[in-house]
């Protein structure tokens, strides 16, 4: 079969190409690093690579979970931490107040002070975070989970009431684990809130300018703030304990995510890293081969039925 000169010129030209092509795909693999450009480079470590990039992404976003619910417990266990305190100087007063030696002005006094920490754990448990979300009313979040109850309409709080729930919000922080991010004020002082509304009355009574210290159902009333107290403080400790052990989780779970992102970019570097040395010698060889291909166009170029007559 004859060859034509058009063909050869076609042929050249072809492999003239397929050269550069290849030149310059290894030319972007020593600019990058990289073995692999395309997936056709190498389809089983190209999948591989998708497939840890994408264990890496949901990593990330665990990651970005756990640094976020990790922040809000924090502010949570410091509040509740305040509040705990508050019980706890409640209940000192109560103690004060249950010896027997009590005026009426010194009941007065404690009933005072019962009632301002009482009002300020309201105001703590009623606490809002930078989104302006409740935080402690379960999952209802539009709105304060305590609300002060004035009964008869003469300006002083008579009781309290919950309007959140005892459900929590839970966010995913590693491959199908769940951890709830909050606690709820149920939890603690029940739906009832009996905690507040007992030291409300209590407060009251205690203010009564006409209450006798040594009236014994003064004295049952007191006792019985105490026993509450003590459920409620004992609970609330609980929660706290709840949302440590939580944290403790979350900080094991990151730890051990980020000794998978390691692993994992030291595999993808493995992969798909370019190792120099092969790589320059292929770009010497397809170097090679352009020229030797631009200086055999360069013959065939020259010849013509001219030259051979």
């Amino acid at each position: 079969m004859r060859v034509t000169t058009q063909q050869s010129y076609v042929s050249m030209t072809q492999s003239f190409n397929d050269l550069s092509s290849d030149l310059s795909h290894v030319v972007t693999q020593m600019a990058t690093g990289k073995s692999i450009l395309l997936p056709s480079d190498d389809p089983i470590a190209a999948t591989r690579i998708t497939q840890l990039n994408r264990q890496q992404s949901a990593i990330d976003q665990y990651q970005t979970n756990i640094d976020s619910a990790s922040a809000g417990m924090s502010q949570q266990e410091s509040i509740l931490d305040g509040v705990n305190d508050d019980l706890l100087a409640i209940r000192d007063d109560l103690l004060e107040a249950a010896n027997g030696t009590n005026t009426a002005e010194s009941l007065s006094s404690l009933g005072q002070d019962i009632q301002s920490m009482t009002e300020a754990m309201v105001s703590a448990l009623n606490y809002q975070d930078e989104d302006g979300h409740y935080v402690f009313g379960g999952t209802v979040n539009d709105r304060p989970p305590i609300v002060a109850v004035d009964e008869d309409g003469d300006g002083v709080t008579d009781s309290y009431t919950y309007q959140g729930n005892g459900d929590h919000r839970q966010t995913t922080v590693s491959n199908g684990v769940e951890v709830d991010t909050n606690v709820a004020v149920s939890d603690f002082f029940g739906d009832s809130l009996d905690v507040l509304n007992t030291l409300t009355s209590l407060s009251k009574e205690l203010q009564d300018p006409s209450v006798d210290p040594a009236d014994p159902q003064v004295q049952s009333d007191i006792q019985n703030a105490i026993d509450t107290v003590d459920v409620a403080s004992d609970a609330l400790n609980a929660s706290i304990a709840t949302i440590g052990e939580t944290q403790n989780t979350m900080t094991m779970l990151s730890g051990a995510q980020t000794d998978i992102t390691t692993s994992n970019d030291q595999l993808i570097s493995q992969l798909s890293d370019l190792d120099y040395g092969p790589a320059s010698i292929t770009f010497t060889g397809l170097e090679m081969a352009m020229q030797a291909t631009l200086k055999t166009y360069s013959k065939v170029s020259e010849l013509n039925l001219f030259s051979v007559i």
